[in-house]
C-alpha cells in the first residue's frame, strides 16, 4: 500500500507542464558559451531561466501563451496543451470549413461559445499562432488568415501583444517576400458569418467519452506510481543520464545533430508557395554566417556545435585531417548563433538576412583557408 508521500511524489510527477522542454536541443545547454537567451527574454512572465548548462521552466508560474515556443531556434521548446500538430490539423479543417479562411482563436474567445469549434483551431494564446504555421496555412490553400482573440487588455495573457504583432508582421513579410497576396488580420470576435446563436452542443464529451478518457488516465495513473516508485529506488530517473554522455562528440566530430521538424516545414511551404527570384529574407527562421578566413585559425569548434549541420568542415574528410574548407548551407541555419559564440578568435559573423539565390540553392558555400592548418581541439 502506497504511503501519502508516495502518492504525493506520484501527483507531482502527473502534474504536466503545458510547455515541454527538450533541455539537449537547447544552445546553452550543449555549450556553456552561447548567448543564447530568447526563450528566457520572451517569456512575459519570467518562467524560464537558463544557467550553468540547464533550462528550467517553472511550471506553476508559466502561463501558456506559447511566446517562447517560435523565439527558440533549435525548437527545444515543445507545447503539449494542445500540441503544434493539434494546432496545424485544426487551422488546416477551418480551411474547408469556412471556404478558403484559417481561422485560429484564443481559448478566451473560444469559451464564449459563438462558433462551431470544427471551424476554427484553439490556442491558449495567439502567440502560438507561429510564423511557421501561419506560411504552412498559405500553402495548403488559405486565401486568408484570421487570429480571433477576446479582449487582450483584460486578459492575464494580454502581456503577449507584443509576441502577436511580431509574428503576424514576420509571417506577413515572408509571404509577401515569397509573392503570396494571403495576408493575416487580427480581430477581437469571430466573423460574422461564422457566429451561431449557441454552440454549447459542439463542445465538450459525451458519457462514453468520459469513461474513456477516465480509463485511460488511471491507466497511465498506475504506469506513472510505478515509474515513480522505481525513480525513488534508484535515486534518479529513468532514462536519464548525464550531460557528459549525452552529447559526447560523434566519430565524424561534431556533437549529436538535431533534426528540425518544424524549420523544415517552414522550408517546404515556403517552397510550394513559390520561390522569388530575387532579393534577401530577414526572418528569425534563417541566417547567414561569414567566415572572416584570415583571422580563422581552423580550430573547428564552429562546425563541432552547430546544431544542424549547417556549417561544417570538409565532409570528405577525417576528423583528425587538417581543415581546409568549411561549408555553410543557409536553408540549415536556424540562427541560434551558437557558431559566433564559440569562436574565441572573433572570425564569425551572423546576419537574420539571407539572399534567396543562397537559402534555395542546393549547393553549400564554401570557406577556404588560406593553407591547410592543423585542427585544434
Amino acid at each position: 500500500m502506497p504511503s501519502i508521500n508516495d502518492i504525493m511524489q506520484v501527483a507531482e510527477a502527473l502534474e504536466k507542464s503545458p510547455i515541454a522542454v527538450v533541455s539537449d536541443r537547447c544552445v546553452a545547454v550543449r555549450n556553456r558559451n552561447a548567448s543564447c537567451r530568447r526563450c528566457a527574454v520572451a517569456c512575459p512572465v519570467g518562467a524560464i531561466s537558463v544557467q550553468a548548462n540547464e533550462v528550467k521552466l517553472d511550471a506553476g508560474s508559466c502561463i501558456a501563451c506559447g511566446a517562447c515556443v517560435p523565439a527558440c531556434p533549435t525548437e527545444a521548446l515543445v507545447p503539449v496543451k494542445p500540441t503544434d500538430d493539434d494546432v496545424r490539423l485544426g487551422a488546416i479543417g477551418s480551411i474547408r470549413k469556412n471556404g478558403g479562411r484559417a481561422v485560429i482563436a484564443c481559448a478566451r474567445i473560444a469559451s464564449k461559445r459563438q462558433a462551431d469549434p470544427a471551424c476554427f483551431a484553439e490556442v491558449p494564446c495567439l502567440p502560438r499562432a507561429t510564423e511557421t504555421l501561419m506560411v504552412e496555412l498559405a500553402a495548403q490553400g488559405a486565401g486568408e488568415i484570421v487570429l480571433v482573440d477576446g479582449n487582450c487588455a483584460t486578459c492575464k495573457h494580454g502581456v503577449c501583444v507584443p509576441s502577436i504583432d511580431d509574428a503576424m508582421q514576420r509571417a506577413d513579410a515572408l509571404l509577401a517576400a515569397h509573392g503570396s497576396d494571403v495576408r493575416i488580420t487580427r480581430q477581437t470576435g469571430f466573423p460574422e458569418d461564422m457566429r451561431v446563436d449557441d454552440a454549447s452542443g459542439a463542445y465538450g464529451s459525451t458519457r462514453r467519452g468520459f469513461f474513456s478518457d477516465a480509463a485511460a488516465a488511471a491507466k497511465e495513473t498506475a504506469k506513472t506510481a510505478a515509474k515513480t516508485s522505481i525513480e525513488n529506488e534508484l535515486g534518479y530517473k529513468v532514462g536519464e543520464r548525464p550531460i557528459g554522455e549525452r552529447l559526447r562528440v560523434t566519430e565524424d566530430g561534431t556533437l549529436p545533430l538535431l533534426d528540425m521538424p518544424a524549420h523544415e516545414a517552414a522550408i517546404n511551404a515556403l517552397d510550394v508557395i513559390g520561390i522569388p527570384e530575387s532579393g534577401a529574407i530577414d526572418s528569425r527562421l534563417f541566417g547567414s554566417v561569414s567566415i572572416d578566413v584570415k583571422q580563422c585559425n581552423a580550430c573547428g569548434m564552429c562546425a563541432v556545435f552547430c546544431p544542424t549541420g549547417a556549417l561544417s568542415r570538409n565532409p570528405a574528410d577525417k576528423p583528425s585531417d587538417p581543415i581546409r574548407f568549411f561549408e555553410f548551407s543557409a536553408a540549415d541555419c536556424v540562427q541560434c548563433g551558437l557558431c559566433v559564440d564559440v569562436c574565441w578568435k572573433g572570425a564569425l559573423t551572423l546576419s537574420t538576412s539571407v539572399d534567396v539565390s543562397e537559402l534555395y540553392d542546393f549547393e553549400p558555400r564554401t570557406f577556404k583557408l588560406p593553407k591547410a592548418r592543423k585542427k585544434r581541439i
